[in-house]
């Protein structure tokens, strides 16, 4: 179980565990699964069967209470909730990700993403009044309350970070140097899959660079890295596709996720592979 209370030298805590199979949603998809009933209940019993966790960021809830229309606020409430205790907290920074994968470690055993111990701590603290647990409907009513000046925030910080990317793209020894690059260290992932995923858009000029990339990039890299299956938009699974070729081609061995997007029927090819796992763990 991900989220629980644990007693310690006599201290109630609260903990979390990174389970498999992982799961990140992007805010579409769990519009989706939030708002489309049929939907939502296969990947609940597929996560929960499987004892897989769903991966979540503090960004994440900002992002889905994002639209004025209240009813989305109510309905991810409602579904983060069905989906305790199957939830991981995770903080999605690249740079805290690659720092804990830089010791010395054995690379066949897989680290959790870093944690929001933050976050599991306010969720922890929002006690519900009836049996459960825990609860973090009240948490996203409040985010949801305070959308405007946190989107106005977030935003900001994706232009420069967007601003940043297109500097560097323009820059042509960078260009150069991305051209060929097969310098990737296979023991820190992430910096090797932030590498390589981002490379065709240093070479393709044809690829934009806005803000609402910038904003993707941080929870790309850090869920194909730490997750089995991600659901992101249709932009970066091709980005994946191309990223998991070249790394066969230069015989790496990354474990990175299964990558969906809503093309290709890939949110009923997502569920069906959450499903399997679910008969696998049943067997």
């Amino acid at each position: 179980m991900p989220v629980r209370f644990e007693i310690n030298g006599g201290v109630l805590q609260v903990v979390q565990s990174f389970d498999f199979p992982a799961v990140y949603l992007d805010h579409w998809a769990v519009r989706l699964f939030s708002s489309d009933a049929a939907l939502g209940q296969r990947f609940l019993r597929a996560l929960k069967g499987s004892g897989g966790a769903l991966v979540v960021s503090h960004v994440n809830l900002a992002e889905v209470t994002g639209p004025d229309d209240p009813n989305h606020a109510d309905e991810a409430a409602a579904f983060f909730e069905a989906v305790l205790p199957n939830i991981y907290f995770a903080m999605f920074d690249v740079q805290k990700a690659i720092d804990q994968e830089k010791p010395p470690r054995d690379t066949r055993i897989r680290l959790p993403a870093p944690p929001d111990a933050e976050l599991l701590l306010t969720v922890g603290r929002e006690r519900p009044g009836d049996f459960r647990p825990f609860t973090i409907a009240r948490l996203i009513k409040v985010v949801a309350a305070h959308r405007h000046q946190l989107g106005a925030e977030w935003h900001q910080s994706n232009q420069k970070l967007a601003d940043h990317i297109n500097r560097v793209r323009a820059n042509p020894a960078t260009v150069e140097q991305a051209r060929d690059f097969s310098g990737h260290s296979s023991n820190v992932p992430t910096l090797a899959v932030m590498q390589e995923l981002l490379r065709p858009v240093f070479l393709d000029k044809t690829l934009d660079v806005d803000r609402n990339d910038a904003g993707d990039i941080h929870h790309a890299i850090i869920s194909i890295v730490y997750c089995d299956y991600v659901l992101l938009d249709g932009k970066w699974e091709a980005l994946h596709e191309r990223m998991v070729r070249r790394f066969h081609e230069l015989g790496l061995p990354i474990h990175v996720a299964k990558v969906f997007s809503k093309r290709r029927r890939g949110v009923e090819l997502f569920l069906q592979e959450l499903e399997g796992r679910y008969v696998d763990n049943a067997a």
